[in-house]
């Protein structure tokens, strides 16, 4: 049975429209709710400091193209989340409609399988980065990039014209260059670019090989020459600064392994293989909604179903292509998923890298996603019949936008931990003092390297500047120096960094329910005792005195940080508590009363303490006791906070030491 003219006509249309809208609703819903995130702030603060140039330059010791691209994005873009993040789901709907482009010129006869492979390619949940949209837009154009370098490879082998060739041609080399030149290890897609002249090429019969062979190696010249290229110019004449990217080290490491170093690559090879191929569709749908809240988990499956839902009607309408028994090119299918998949990540092993399902290493697998879309529709077409067919089919599209929105609600809630913190630092630090080491600790994530805050802390407290404040993140390592108060300095892109850990400041939410505490060494103010080791190891090192308490406010950047959250409790408490560093115990008060007038109350009993102070100080002692009472009826926090205040007194006269201790510690 053959589908009306009109239908068949408009069919592509409907094919394109159903990925749009799978792309709006698997990585749209919460794009007002992301920001900026890990790499985006050295990108940022240079953008600020030292404009196109200082971007630029970030870049050139390892992947100079990206610099040039950023800059002209930066130039381009207003700088705001909201721009960046608009601009990836852009790039990642191009990216998908050349896939679904490149499939129709080489199978026009497979309209199911080419759409079926362009939705599991669009919502593939093994590529979670797709809100961390500044850092990862280049990898989204590098995609985008490859499949219309491909499409034209297409174009030219297919065209009759001696000028549609060679301008295909040219304009698939130029696009090759700027993918590789954004990222190296996608070099493994030339050997399936390869593979794609080689069908369009190929003699029907297996004798006919060596003529399929010679025509495809007379097509692919121009592009394998191109390859070498690019391979030699980066391996003996690029030498990047970086050691993760250093060719002369990775061959030294080879060396020192000797036999070892190939068989550890294909083993960690064909181990991505299944992780990116299988592992995808159910390991991050299980780490994101194991312990997920009802209300994200109950938006997900809605959103899974909406697009669940036209995706099946759209199958439904050409049932006779999707129940079709399996076909030659269904085996095929499978076998070139196969093949795309080792050749896609054999580079990515062989230079060092794997496929993990955390911390940013599954950027490793979109352009290895293109294997995968081949590979799983190649086992529903020729393994499954009927009804399992399509139920397995719409069961990975809805997993896997349940995976990329729950992955979306990850980032947004980083980007709120992050906005508050850089708020609620304004709120409580007029001015950070240059040579400050900070470190930050927020709720429900974790920053990965320093200029996630050192980025930010510079942008909103030295504007147009060089590096003043530094910062790192807490471990074994950075607690050693900053006990052994050990200066040191290191380079971030060729960025100088001076690392004052003799000059250490600390801000921390003690709890999720906690306010941002800036921790004085003298007396430390937290929930209680607290698991983590660490920070009960150095934070009498934080120095409070980092906090230049008599400069003007610093002011945050709208366009980045947005607009200033709602005056609530936090902001009283850290107005109280630069009151209080200040010796304004008259401003103090006046703010305390202000908050307790409007029913603004911490949830974390610590954060009583400098209203405690504050009435005590100023003898009233009615309202000290009141908030002495609260701190008591947790042991925890009473017990910590005593203990702190054996220190003797961390604030010079008038404060009333003696009363807040007896409060608070006495025996009544």
């Amino acid at each position: 049975m053959s589908l009306p003219r009109k239908f068949s006509i408009s069919e592509p249309i409907l094919s394109i429209g159903l990925l749009a809208l799978t792309i709006i609703l698997t990585y749209g819903a919460l794009i007002p709710n992301l920001g900026f995130y890990r790499d985006d702030w050295y990108y940022l603060w240079a953008g600020q400091a030292q404009g196109l140039s200082g971007i630029i330059r970030l870049f050139q010791i390892d992947r100079p193209l990206i610099g040039w691209i950023y800059a002209l994005d930066y130039m381009l873009l207003p700088n705001t989340p909201l721009a960046w993040q608009l601009l990836g789901l852009l790039e990642r709907f191009i990216g998908v409609l050349g896939f679904f482009w490149l499939l129709r010129l080489l199978w026009p006869d497979r309209r199911v399988e080419s759409t079926i492979m362009s939705l599991l390619f669009a919502v593939y949940p093994g590529y979670l980065q797709q809100p961390n949209a500044t850092t990862f837009s280049n990898l989204l154009i590098a995609v985008a990039a490859v499949m219309f370098s491909f499409v034209f490879t297409v174009k030219a082998v297919q065209s009759k014209r001696m000028i549609g060739r060679v301008g295909f041609t040219v304009l698939s080399v130029l696009l090759a260059l700027l993918y590789l030149g954004i990222f190296e290890v996608m070099i493994g897609l030339e050997a399936v670019r390869f593979l794609i002249v080689w069908l369009q090429r190929r003699e029907p019969g297996w004798t006919a090989w060596r003529i399929s062979f010679k025509r495809t190696l007379l097509a692919a010249l121009p592009y394998l020459l191109m390859a070498f290229s690019f391979l030699f110019w980066r391996i003996f004449i690029f030498k990047s600064a970086r050691h993760a990217t250093n060719v002369d080290f990775l061959f030294s490491e080879y060396a020192a392994q000797q036999w070892r170093a190939p068989l550890t690559i294909f083993i960690e090879t064909f181990k991505d293989m299944i992780e990116t191929a299988i592992f995808a569709w159910v390991v991050p749908f299980y780490q994101f909604t194991v312990r997920d809240n009802y209300r994200d988990l109950g938006v997900g499956f809605l959103l899974g179903a909406l697009v669940v839902i036209p995706a099946y009607f759209y199958i439904r309408s050409l049932r006779h292509e999707m129940d079709i028994e399996p076909q030659t090119q269904h085996k095929e299918f499978l076998w070139m998923g196969v093949l795309i998949l080792f050749v896609t990540l054999l580079p990515v092993d062989a230079a060092g890298r794997n496929v993990m399902f955390s911390d940013q290493w599954d950027r490793y697998t979109l352009h290895a996603a293109i294997g995968v879309s081949f590979f799983v529709t190649g086992f529903l077409f020729y393994a499954l019949r009927g009804v399992t067919r399509w139920i397995l089919l719409l069961g990975l599209i809805g997993m896997s936008v349940v995976t990329q929105f729950h992955s979306a609600a990850y980032y947004r809630d980083f980007w709120k931990s992050t906005s508050n913190l850089w708020w609620q630092m304004s709120w409580r630090a007029p001015q950070i003092k240059p040579e400050t080491m900070l470190f930050a600790i927020v709720p429900g994530a974790s920053f990965a390297e320093g200029y996630e805050i050192y980025g930010p802390a510079n942008m909103i407290y030295y504007p147009g500047n060089g590096i003043q404040i530094g910062a790192d993140v807490l471990n074994a390592a950075t607690a050693t120096k900053i006990i052994r108060q050990d200066p040191k300095s290191h380079y971030d892109r060729g960025v100088l960094v001076e690392d004052h850990y003799e000059n250490p400041l600390f801000g921390i939410f003690p709890t999720p329910n906690s306010c941002l505490h800036l921790l004085d060494g003298k007396k430390v103010e937290l929930a209680g005792y607290v698991e983590d080791s660490l920070i009960a190891n150095v934070a009498d090192y934080s120095k409070i005195d980092r906090v230049d308490v008599s400069a003007r406010p610093a002011i945050l950047p709208a366009n980045i940080f947005g607009p200033e959250p709602p005056r609530g409790w936090c902001y009283y408490y850290q107005k109280i508590s630069l009151a209080r560093q200040q010796g304004n115990w008259q401003e103090a008060a006046k703010l305390a009363d202000e908050s307790l007038g409007k029913d603004l109350t911490p949830e974390d009993v610590s954060e009583w303490m400098p209203i405690l102070e504050t009435y005590a100080t100023l003898g009233k002692i009615k309202e000290a006791k009141r908030a002495a009472a609260i701190i008591r009826s947790d042991d925890n926090a009473r017990r910590f906070l005593c203990i702190q205040l054996q220190k003797g007194p961390a604030y010079p006269a008038p404060y009333d030491y003696d009363t807040v201790n007896a409060l608070l510690c006495g025996s009544n």
